[in-house]
């Protein structure tokens, strides 16, 4: 399994270290690229008698039915595994719960995202779908409470509307309370590589409501096999990192009741200085 060794001794130096749960998350891309697996150890539950489980998501069976190569030749996926791991609190032990997608619809992603979007404080898993005649949407699905009778199952609980052509996709770039309003957004990329606008939605009910969207702006070149920037999480304020559409420049983005604050923080010279802008000044 490529470098489950080290995916294990990650999650297990973030259990015991009890970082936020933005830093907590692990994105890794064993060799071979049979799946994508990302890793999350639990954040404080705010329901005592609901406590989380550390978890861990990957994409698997790749598939071939629909073809679309912008991700450096990361496979798409049909299946959704996610297993949930033991917790001081919890008293059963591995439980794995498994998805596998209607034939006209893949998973086209780099990696499965563990974020909690509705502040609960239980991670949901965000994931890039994409429709054979439809193109790409984001996708939300949700791990069943392990204490529970009323659903044993993964369930989709909320999407995006499809882009609405085939080969067209969206890059996830982060997820936070951009305005500072308390509540979760969730931020990506449409078509990175031809609309580039940043988009951001809120969950309400089912659907990932739009609710912002800014031009000029990417986080993906084609070839590339991870998604570049994301959430910088600062004195109490969430922020985006991301490049100007020509790559050209350092990105910040927030929200405000009067609309986007973009702030250009200098020049871009390599995908590396996207990471190094994550970090607090």
């Amino acid at each position: 399994m490529g470098n489950r060794a080290t995916q294990a001794f990650t999650l297990a130096a973030l259990l015991v270290t009890g970082a936020p749960a933005p830093a907590q998350e692990t994105w890794a891309r064993p060799d071979g690229g049979a799946y994508v697996e990302a890793g999350l150890a639990a954040p404080k539950a705010r329901d005592k008698n609901h406590p989380t489980w550390p978890l861990l998501a990957r994409l698997s069976l790749p598939t071939d039915r629909y073809i679309h190569d912008v991700r450096g030749g990361i496979p798409m996926f049909a299946q959704l595994d996610v297993t949930a791991l033991p917790c001081g609190a919890c008293r059963a032990g591995t439980q794995s719960k498994a998805v596998r997608l209607d034939p006209t619809l893949v998973f086209e992603d780099v990696a499965p995202r563990l974020w909690d979007v509705d502040g609960d404080g239980r991670p949901e898993i965000v994931v890039v779908e994409s429709h054979i005649a439809k193109g790409a949407r984001l996708a939300v699905w949700e791990y069943p409470r392990h204490d529970t009778a009323e659903r044993r199952e993964l369930t989709r609980i909320a999407t995006t509307a499809f882009i609405g052509q085939p080969q067209r996709w969206l890059s996830p770039a982060g997820h936070g309370d951009f305005d500072g309003d308390g509540q979760i957004e969730i931020a990506y990329v449409d078509r990175p590589h031809l609309a580039r606008e940043l988009v951001f939605v809120r969950k309400s009910g089912a659907r990932l409501t739009e609710i912002a969207r800014i031009k000029g702006l990417t986080n993906h070149q084609i070839g590339d096999t991870f998604i570049a920037g994301g959430t910088r999480h600062c004195n109490g304020q969430d922020s985006l990192i991301l490049a100007s559409g020509d790559w050209s420049r350092i990105m910040e983005v927030r929200l405000s009741a009067k609309g986007a604050v973009v702030t250009d923080l200098g020049p871009l010279v390599r995908k590396a200085d996207l990471t190094r802008a994550q970090s607090c000044p």
